[in-house]
């Protein structure tokens, strides 16, 4: 399943290239742009996912470093001491794997509406970032369309929730199947459906009889949604516009304030399920 730092790597490989061909065609003189150097800035991608009904205490935290353009591997970050504090005092440490750059922690102990405090340290750098543990709603039920899209003659599956109505909602769902390279993501608050029921939906016009559509949908809180929507609008963005020139997460560098790390600490419950396409 591809994680969040796809879409960090994605936008500022874009950001070079959108960068790199308004200098071109905007300036009559030729300019050199070196698209092989990198500020090697830390990359923290901590999305906490509580599966429905699972213990959810097992969780991973991977860190890398940005690349330089033409490099194809991403550069993993070993060595680090990375924990989770919850509100209680309790801390939950994570071990780096046998795969570089990944941290996993067995005895997470995940409550819905409580505070948690990321930590990590990376050469002798401490990185924080405080999140709430957002729940997300049931899912009633998925059902599948063939006249769906904007055609109107593909598959499609829609999936249904009820808004709570007492409190103010953000949500983000993405759907992977093997026609898709990346997930397709999606985010939304209640602004305009509060207490009603709601229904997301997924469409291609590859889809076929025997495709299975992987779906999760999780509550998150209203800074991640807004994180969220800077880096799924840039990843959409008109190519021949210039899209932000930096998003930054909810990680804090206490050490050195300049040397800021990319990505989000986040934690949600997650709704999951998978449905494959039927005659």
């Amino acid at each position: 399943m591809t994680t969040l730092y796809q879409f960090n790597k994605k936008f500022w490989t874009y950001t070079l290239l959108c960068t790199f061909s308004l200098l071109l065609f905007s300036c009559e003189d030729v300019v050199e742009v070196d698209l092989s150097s990198s500020d090697n800035r830390l990359v923290v991608d901590a999305e906490i996912l509580w599966e429905t009904n699972t213990p959810g205490n097992v969780q991973q935290i991977y860190l890398s470093r940005l690349t330089n353009y033409y490099e194809d591997e991403t550069q993993k970050v070993s060595g680090a001491q990375v924990e989770i504090t919850n509100a209680n005092g309790t801390i939950f440490s994570f071990i780096e794997t046998e795969t570089p750059g990944t941290y996993q922690c067995n005895n997470f102990v995940p409550e819905l509406h409580a505070n948690y405090e990321l930590q990590v340290i990376v050469d002798d750098e401490i990185y924080t970032a405080t999140e709430n543990l957002v729940s997300t709603p049931e899912i009633t039920r998925v059902e599948q369309a063939d006249d769906g899209g904007f055609s109107e003659d593909n598959y499609e599956i829609t999936f249904y929730f009820n808004d709570p109505i007492a409190e103010e909602n953000y949500y983000l769902e993405d759907f992977q199947t093997d026609i898709l390279i990346y997930p397709q993501y999606g985010i939304s608050s209640d602004n305009f459906f509060n207490g009603n029921e709601v229904d997301f939906s997924f469409s291609d016009e590859d889809l076929e009889i025997g495709s299975t559509i992987h779906t999760r949908f999780r509550g998150i809180s209203k800074q991640f949604h807004n994180y969220m929507s800077l880096v799924l609008e840039s990843t959409s963005a008109n190519p021949f516009s210039t899209p932000p020139a930096n998003i930054r997460g909810n990680l804090i560098n206490e050490t050195n304030e300049d040397n800021y790390a990319l990505g989000y600490f986040s934690l949600s419950q997650v709704e999951k399920f998978s449905y494959t396409i039927e005659e």
